[in-house]
């Protein structure tokens, strides 16, 4: 009935049956019929065509399985991220309240090997601490939706320089007309902290110098954040990106090896790409690059 409305009414009908083959068996096809008619509109004949979509439909039911399947098993484990992080925190704090106590009441008693070793003990429960953060915030990038906002960079970064309190022998130099863009504002936070901090924490010249800086590649922004300090052989630049994993020892710097990872994540989850270029001894540039447009959305723009 709706194929013959359909044919009276517009002259012509598109749609999906199912057919038998002579086993039996049923397969999806794709139909097109319109009607052939004369100059003077008096109809002639009817034209179809079809073609097997069986392949296709198939394709389409496993992919929509496999994001099911997908979207179950990130759940959990975001479930269970935030189980483990809140169970461990918990006698992570106990640990850190006792070491803190033994120190306040016990400090005539311990002798500077002692005070050094529960300086350590203090150093370790609070990296342990970060990273069980830093784990969950990795594993929540791709799956928080929030609203992207208009973020004035040239507002958001000079604030997180001054979040961080930087050393005086090191100075940082920003562009002054960096761009707005349209982003999560949270997540692009998080890239530049990182980045910035990194900077800052391996720094090994007297007079350190970072910068940050732009440049409008069509339909992407460019930014780098640059130093002078000890820069990274090539055979590690892959390995920086991976999750924990850092170029010093964990008692030398205070690092959880997530930073850079997380950096890398939430760069790609937006369609961009991130890399450093870097010569021993003399500095290094991480660039990364965000699209202007994504997902139909505008993502930056340069306020002029």
């Amino acid at each position: 009935m709706e194929i013959a409305a359909s044919l009276k009414r517009e002259g012509s009908w598109e749609g999906e049956l199912i057919g038998r083959r002579r086993d039996g068996s049923p397969f999806d096809f794709q139909v097109s019929v319109s009607i052939v008619r004369k100059r003077n509109g008096e109809p002639i004949c009817m034209m179809a065509s079809f073609v097997d979509i069986t392949n296709r439909k198939r394709a389409e039911e496993e992919r929509l399985k496999l994001i099911g399947e997908l979207e179950r098993v990130n759940n959990e484990l975001a479930e269970f991220a935030y189980v483990v992080s809140h169970d461990l925190k918990a006698p992570l704090r106990g640990i850190s309240l006792l070491a803190t106590w033994i120190a306040s009441d016990y400090t005539d008693k311990l002798d500077d090997e002692g005070k050094e070793q529960l300086g350590l003990m203090v150093n370790r429960v609070e990296r342990m601490q970060a990273l069980i953060d830093g784990i969950l915030q990795y594993s929540r990038i791709g799956r928080l939706d929030k609203d992207k906002e208009a973020v004035d960079l040239s507002v958001l970064v000079p604030g997180i320089v001054d979040m961080i309190g930087c050393p005086e022998n090191i100075g940082i130099e920003i562009a002054d007309d960096l761009p707005t863009i349209h982003y999560e504002k949270v997540r692009i936070q998080q890239v530049f902290l990182n980045l910035l901090t990194n900077a800052i924490k391996y720094m090994d010249k007297p007079e350190g110098r970072i910068s940050v800086g732009y440049d409008d590649d069509g339909d992407h922004w460019r930014f780098t954040v640059s130093d002078n300090g000890p820069g990274i052989d090539e055979r590690y630049r892959e390995k920086i990106f991976q999750i924990f994993q850092t170029l010093a020892p964990h008692d030398e710097v205070n690092n959880t090896g997530i930073g850079l990872s997380l950096v890398k994540k939430i760069v790609e989850t937006y369609g961009g790409k991130i890399w450093v270029e870097s010569e021993v001894g003399r500095g290094s540039g991480f660039i990364f690059t965000v699209p202007k447009k994504g997902n139909g959305n505008s993502l930056g723009e340069k306020i002029v």
